[in-house]
């Protein structure tokens, strides 16, 4: 039995000092930056857009560069509400759609009205329900 418990602490000491000199002579790193393909053109690999399913409650045109559209998050009306700034008038884009609308629109600001950021809006779909 002595004999048993000896070889078995032995190899749990060999096992823990292999993992040690591994660990320790190990070169790995994190991924960074963007990863290469094939053309050799740097590319980032996110979604440059941003999608929201809201109500919209309210809309003004701004100096008729700008829209703010102020909108209830679906499923959470009674809690806050919110307002989203676009470029352009982009009035059109919501004319004949009601109820819970899809807006998608690019996530980096294109423009700045008195320090707000403004989005392009790309689209508007309605939510169909049966």
């Amino acid at each position: 039995m002595k004999k048993a418990l000896a070889s078995f602490l032995i190899l749990a000491l060999a096992f823990l000092a292999l993992v040690a000199v591994l660990i320790a002579t190990g070169h790995a790193s994190t991924t960074a930056g963007n990863r290469t393909n094939s053309l050799g053109v740097s590319e980032t690999y996110q979604n440059p857009y941003t999608y929201l399913l809201a109500i919209p409650i309210d809309g003004q045109l701004i100096e008729g560069k700008y829209t703010n559209i102020r909108l209830w998050p679906f499923g959470t009306p009674a809690l806050y509400d919110f307002s989203l700034l676009f470029c352009g008038d982009v009035t059109e884009k919501f004319e004949g759609k009601s109820g819970v609308l899809v807006l998608t629109y690019e996530t980096r600001a294109h423009a700045m009205y008195k320090g707000v950021a403004c989005q392009e809006l790309l689209g508007v779909s309605e939510v169909k329900s049966k």
